[in-house]
C-alpha cells in the first residue's frame, strides 16, 4: 500500500514538472526568437497547477489499475 502511495506522489510531482518545462520552454523560445522579456505571470502559475493536477489524476487512475491488476 505504501507504494501505491509514494507512486501517487511521484505522478503528481512527473505531472507538475511536465507542464511546468512545457511553459518555461516556450517563454525561453520566445525571448530567443522574438527578443521580448517574458515574465512568469500568476496564469502560468495556474495553467501548471491545473493541468498538472489533471494529468496527475489520469496518472492515478493508471497506477491504480495496474496497482490491482498486479495484485
Amino acid at each position: 500500500m505504501l507504494r501505491l502511495i509514494v507512486l501517487y506522489l511521484a505522478s503528481f510531482l512527473l505531472s507538475l514538472l511536465c507542464f511546468a518545462s512545457i511553459k518555461a520552454f516556450v517563454m525561453i523560445f520566445m525571448v530567443y526568437f522574438y527578443g521580448d522579456i517574458f515574465s512568469w505571470a500568476s496564469k502560468d502559475t495556474r495553467f501548471v497547477l491545473v493541468n498538472g493536477v489533471l494529468l496527475g489524476i489520469v496518472f492515478c487512475v493508471f497506477a491504480t489499475m495496474a496497482f490491482v491488476r498486479k495484485k
